[in-house]
């Protein structure tokens, strides 16, 4: 992400979330919605040998691709793992750090924030 400019980070990410598979309509339920986002957001979690597979979905394209870009880090790391991401440093940690609106980090916390509470269920 250090590579782009702010703008070329949009545009990078609206084009991972036009990519991305996202959720069938069965799977955007309530179990699955995301609270704290502006935007309609889901996430399933499935964890195979204490694996992670997640896949998420969002009606705001930029959500979407932040959630794509979370997916690629985490999918097939072991649970315990992102129980240590830190939602509140994730974007700097991951090159997007200034480049988002305050509303869409709180947006991409509460997902992280979601998917801790699924994992220790």
């Amino acid at each position: 992400m250090s590579l782009f400019d702010d703008m070329g980070k949009m545009e990078y990410l609206v084009d991972l979330a036009k990519k991305a598979p996202g959720l069938s309509a069965a799977e955007k339920n309530e179990i699955n919605r995301v609270s704290g986002c502006a935007s309609n957001t889901w996430v399933v979690l499935q964890s195979g040998q204490g694996l992670i597979s997640l896949r998420t979905d969002s009606e705001a394209l930029i959500v979407k691709g932040m959630l794509a870009v979370l997916e690629q880090c985490v999918n097939g790391q072991p649970l315990h793992e992102f129980l240590e991401i830190d939602e509140q440093r994730i974007l700097e940690q991951i090159g997007l750090g200034g480049s988002i609106t305050n509303r869409r980090v709180n947006g991409l916390a509460s997902a992280i924030m979601k998917i801790k509470q699924l994992i220790v269920r």
